[in-house]
């Protein structure tokens, strides 16, 4: 797939290895039944193999989107939500540099508490940068994933408020 089929503002999902297969496949199926253009991002080509043995190929990579055009917008960007592979995230400078740009273009990030972690390290929202606290949407502790799948779909159909 390529960067064109990120086009129109489509949310963004990060597989990395030892993601919640539960969580990611909810996320994916509920928003993309409710109308919402989704989007599973691996670090690199091929499968992504999540906590318990399930394999996923994303639809994309993050080399696909450093083609994307710098004016494309990303409207959500979701971080593995109670996944393993938060330290991977956190080490890779490109999803440093998308969280960023996402922020800097009005988008927002979907974590749970765990993901709270990464955006302190990447000096988003706890770490200084108070005023990008407005754009994360967090799952609150004991949060079905349907929950929260619902509460995303609803947050992108209305502009961000900051």
């Amino acid at each position: 797939m390529s960067a064109k089929a990120v086009s129109h503002g489509c949310a963004l999902l990060l597989l990395v290895d030892g993601y919640n297969e539960v969580e990611a496949v909810t996320i994916l199926t509920q928003l993309r039944q409710a109308g919402v253009c989704i989007k599973s991002v691996g670090l690199t080509n091929g499968l992504a193999g999540g906590a318990h043995g399930v394999w996923l190929m994303p639809d994309l990579t993050l080399a696909d989107l450093d083609r994307l055009n710098p004016s494309e917008s990303v409207p959500l960007v979701i971080l593995p939500l109670g996944g393993q592979g938060l330290g991977r995230l956190e080490a890779d400078p490109r999803v440093h540099k998308l969280l960023h740009r996402v922020i800097a273009q009005g988008g927002r990030i979907a974590v749970d508490t765990n993901g709270r972690q990464l955006l302190r390290a990447i000096q988003i929202g706890w770490n200084g940068l108070s005023e990008s606290r407005a754009s994360i949407l967090l799952r609150e502790p004991g949060q079905s994933t349907e929950d929260f799948a619902e509460h995303l779909a609803r947050q992108l159909e209305q502009p961000l408020r900051v």
